[in-house]
């Protein structure tokens, strides 16, 4: 709910002290009132205070939000939450400590765009994913120095998305950063928890000998490599538009016989073979808002009647607002994902159902996602001070602010993963 003037109706600055500081002050008291974890603010003159109840939080931190400038404090008692997130990005606002009650901090205090920034959103959104737009987004965001990846994906697969661990409830740092090897670790490791993931693809397709396989999405090709281990599968192709991935993809591959895989720069709409099995794990995201039928059309081009397809797919709860109404996805779209799109569960099994897919089982990963980003940022956090060489100050603000808020909006039901288990029909 919002007031007259736009600001967040928990937030409005209406009656408040004279003087920005003392407005801010009173601002953050009265609109996080019952926050449940601990916030500690400092404003530019150096005062601080405590706001929330201190109930007890995994990370063992509370969030410390710090306001170095006056014109930055000004930006929150506006209730500009885009324009508080560029303070946070361009260094006039610290955030430590716990990031990942960002998401909860938004929803406590009704924070939402302004007006006039949903309504440009919105209409920035609309534009059809081409293949040459989509090369750019995906680019954008995966081919950025490799080493700045290395930092804080796992060390065996790179896999860029939501693992499947034994216990994804339990979070604990250091299990979080300790690198395994895959498959034959004793310990709920990031790197087993990829290779599970992967593993529980290849298991679905229940591929017979001679069969083939297409990835669409393919990262750096870790679906391909457990594909492989299998005999069953004589040929195992991967499409993704990211030239890092290809280049590190075909050296892991190498172990493999190289006649039994393809590894392609490029898009997925550039393959006009007809394949066994298909799999896709998050590529659907990159889609658009106007792409997701287009997309399903196109992958059931791609399968024989009777094969499996494995749709993984970040989602939407529904809402009565569009999803570029969000501050969130505003965010992700300015500093992270240019491009991408989620759609609601209903909308993934109404696309699939009217083109040529019966869903046969739906998975939700969300937990599983949670404690992924959370590794995540665990991991680039050990390496902060190599992650800034690599990638800028501004950067790195950025990516902390995302995977530590998307691992919180995964716990508190924001966002959802969904594995779907189709046969094409």
């Amino acid at each position: 709910m919002r007031a007259a003037d736009g600001t967040p109706q928990a937030l409005h600055a209406a009656a408040l002290p004279d003087g920005a500081a003392e407005r801010v002050r009173a601002l953050t008291e009265r609109g996080l009132a019952g926050f449940p974890w601990s916030l500690r603010f400092e404003d530019w003159r150096g005062r601080s205070w405590s706001v929330g109840e201190r109930r007890a939080h995994w990370s063992g931190q509370p969030l410390s939000i710090a306001i170095h400038t006056e014109a930055a404090g000004r930006t929150l008692l506006r209730g500009d939450v885009l324009g508080f997130v560029r303070c946070f990005v361009a260094g006039d606002v610290d955030l430590e400590g716990n990031l990942y009650v960002v998401s909860d901090v938004r929803r406590h205090a009704q924070l939402a765009l302004r007006p006039w920034q949903a309504a440009w959103q919105w209409l920035r959104s609309q534009a059809f994913q081409s293949p040459a737009r989509s090369r750019v987004n995906v680019r954008t965001h995966y081919d950025i120095p490799q080493h700045a990846l290395d930092l804080y994906l796992d060390r065996v697969y790179r896999s860029y998305s939501c693992a499947m661990f034994e216990a994804p409830e339990r979070l604990e740092r250091s299990e979080l950063v300790r690198a395994g090897a895959g498959r034959e670790d004793g310990f709920d490791s990031l790197e087993k928890a990829q290779w599970r993931k992967f593993d529980d693809a290849v298991a679905w397709l229940r591929a017979e000998p001679g069969e083939t396989l297409l990835d669409i999405g393919c990262g750096y090709g870790g679906q391909l490599a457990v594909a492989l281990e299998r005999p069953q599968l004589s040929k195992v192709v991967g499409w993704t538009h990211s030239a890092n991935q290809v280049g590190e993809g075909a050296h892991a591959l190498m172990r493999f016989d190289p006649s039994r895989f393809e590894l392609h720069e490029g898009d997925y709409r550039s393959e006009r073979r007809v394949f066994d099995h298909v799999t896709s794990t998050g590529m659907v995201s990159h889609v658009g808002p106007r792409g997701l039928r287009p997309y399903v059309r196109e992958v059931r081009q791609r399968i024989r009647r009777g094969g499996r397809y494995l749709h993984h797919a970040l989602m939407t709860p529904h809402s009565g607002l569009p999803l570029d109404f969000y501050p969130g996805t505003a965010f992700h779209k300015r500093y992270v994902w240019p491009g991408y799109h989620w759609f609601t569960l209903g909308q993934h099994v109404r696309a699939l159902e009217r083109n040529g897919f019966e869903v046969q089982r739906a998975v939700n990963l969300s937990p599983h996602y949670a404690k992924t980003t959370a590794a995540w940022y665990e991991r680039l956090m050990e390496s902060r001070d190599r992650a800034r060489e690599l990638l800028g100050e501004p950067a790195l603000r950025a990516w902390r602010l995302y995977l530590a808020g998307s691992s919180g909006n995964f716990l508190n039901k924001g966002i959802h993963v969904y594995r779907l288990y189709c046969e094409a029909v």
